[in-house]
């Protein structure tokens, strides 16, 4: 139902490989670690709730580690973001995390990295030159999300309900995502329509974009979304139409702790995902500190995938609180 972009921006089936190399002489020993190790992170945005949380964890784990750890934000400018990248080469990083907006020509900058025994981490999308690649399994994801939606919609609407999907066509790995959202109500909820969808990857778009479709689709009860980010947003469309019933059902992923909060109070917000996102950003500083010392680290490490809804969502407390 969504058509995948040509190559240049797809991300490819990914054969991932360990990296055999050892420091230059300006780095640290191969097997061993400078005093400071270095770490440079390279994401699309980090305006997104999820992120930044991520974020604020490595940094976290990273002091604990006694690393320094660079931060860049894309703003899903895949130049910027290759820019980015070549300065983290350039000054000196022991270890680069690379979440791609184009896979294709990031792989190649990710091979001039390892080239100079800089270690690389693809994060969430698969890269051809990485050391590791810490992955989502988006089918086990969408498929989760689907089945939160289906599973409420049978409940509370008797099986029949009016769905909008947000996806994110831009990404091979999200277009997968909200593929298998699509299949899992067509399989749980056979009763249930997908009449609209649209492209979103913040809140800000989320809220606009759900306003039109809204406007379109007056009866649409049911929101999945690929990512909490622009669920938030459309939770705040739907909010302000009036619409934070007990009859409209909103699902995303990602566990934004605004999405949490939102669960909590028993809003229309019903649930999300956890795909490690309570431990992704200590997880992959631990990750880059062990390929920096010469530790093993497999080769594809997977982010596990938890609902949450209103059920289990208090075990989220603390995490809530940060």
């Amino acid at each position: 139902m969504r058509k995948k972009l040509l190559a240049v921006v797809l991300v490819a089936a990914m054969a991932v490989s360990m990296a055999a190399c050892g420091k230059d002489s300006s780095g640290s020993q191969e097997g061993g670690s400078k005093d400071t190790a270095k770490s440079g992170w390279s994401l699309m945005s980090t305006s997104d709730a999820v992120i930044a949380q991520a974020i604020s964890d490595a940094r976290d784990k990273a002091d604990e580690l006694g690393m320094e750890l660079l931060v860049s934000d894309a703003e899903n400018d895949a130049t910027k973001q290759l820019n980015a990248v070549e300065n983290f080469i350039e000054s000196g990083c022991d270890c680069i995390v690379i979440q791609a907006i184009d896979a294709t020509s990031m792989s190649k900058e990710a091979q001039k990295a390892r080239d100079k025994g800089i270690k690389v981490i693809a994060y969430g999308i698969g890269l051809d030159n990485c050391d590791v690649w810490y992955k989502n399994d988006n089918t086990v994801t969408g498929t989760a999300i689907g089945k939160m939606a289906a599973d409420w919609i049978n409940e509370n609407l008797d099986g029949k309900a009016d769905v909008c999907i947000i996806g994110y066509s831009l990404m091979e790995v999200l277009v997968e995502r909200a593929d298998a959202i699509e299949a899992a109500i067509k399989k749980e909820c056979p009763d249930a329509e997908i009449v609209a969808e649209f492209d979103a990857i913040d809140s800000s778009t989320g809220m606009s974009s759900t306003e039109s479709m809204l406007a379109a689709h007056p009866n649409v009860h049911v929101i999945c979304s690929i990512s909490d980010g622009p669920g938030v947003g459309a939770y705040e469309a739907v909010k302000s139409a009036g619409l934070d019933t007990d009859k409209f059902g909103i699902f995303g992923s990602d566990l934004s702790t605004v999405a949490l909060g939102y669960i909590s109070a028993g809003t229309c917000y019903r649930g999300t995902t956890d795909t490690d996102n309570m431990i992704c950003g200590s997880k992959t500083v631990e990750m880059a500190y062990d390929l920096i010392t010469g530790e093993k680290v497999d080769e594809v490490v997977t982010m596990g995938v938890s609902p949450v809804t209103i059920e289990n969502v208090s075990d989220y407390k603390d995490f809530m609180n940060k």
